[in-house]
């Protein structure tokens, strides 16, 4: 049987591994948390839904998972603060270190070569 978290985790640490070194996976993480504690209220994943929603005028909204009433709160503080220019190029900057995916978050679901 697998352990509580197994499939989800295998394949959270696989887009990890596809990202880069877990040097900088921890330098992303560690980015969007100094920029969290400028939020107060925020978490890391209200910075990266947040980053995805200022990225691109082309996205206009997110889809995002929810288990119980407390994801629901915190996914809407998403909606509550902006990203400043200076945060956007903080996490522009990590980002474009990554070793891949490169192209649409969905290309990896597809099969096509993102490296």
């Amino acid at each position: 049987a697998m352990q509580r978290g197994g499939y989800s985790l295998s394949m959270y640490r696989s887009t990890a591994a596809r990202f880069g070194p877990w040097t900088l996976v921890q330098e992303l993480l560690d980015t969007m948390h100094q920029v969290a504690l400028q939020h107060p209220g925020t978490s890391i994943a209200n910075v990266a839904q947040r980053y995805v929603l200022q990225s691109s005028p082309a996205v206009g909204g997110l889809i995002v998972g929810v288990r119980n009433q407390d994801h629901i709160a915190e996914n809407t503080r998403t909606f509550s603060f902006m990203l400043s220019d200076t945060e956007m190029k903080a996490l522009q900057d990590v980002i474009a270190k990554r070793s891949g995916p490169r192209g649409d978050v969905w290309d990896i679901e597809r099969g096509y070569d993102v490296s």
